[in-house]
């Protein structure tokens, strides 16, 4: 029964391409990395089963591609990087702010 159920998992995850879900929550607390090719691509912290600080994600090259900040699970604000350099903030309300002007994506 055990491998029959490991099996379904395997089939599952494979045919999700091993992604993460941005609404996933855990029951886990404390830190978490998620990693690709041997490199962290997405790390953040678990409080009482819920996303809380500051999330990141990677590229594949391991430069920032966004961080996300979450309270109990709720998402506060979302800042995108360009060369390691923040250019656009987007608050819990959606109201964009460009942080820096770049040839970025889109022009602020």
């Amino acid at each position: 029964m055990l491998r029959f159920f490991l099996s379904l998992a395997v089939l599952f995850f494979a045919s999700q391409g091993f992604s993460q879900s941005a609404t996933s929550d855990s029951t886990i607390n404390g830190n978490y990395y998620f990693k690709t090719k041997n490199t962290v691509s997405l790390k953040g912290y678990f409080k009482n089963t819920k996303r809380h600080k500051i999330w990141t994600w990677y590229n594949e090259d391991g430069s920032l591609h966004k961080q996300i900040k979450y309270k109990h699970g709720r998402q506060l604000w979302i800042i995108y990087f360009e060369k390691n350099k923040p250019w656009l903030k987007i608050d819990r309300n959606g109201k964009r702010r460009v942080i820096r002007a770049c040839d970025c994506r889109e022009n602020g």
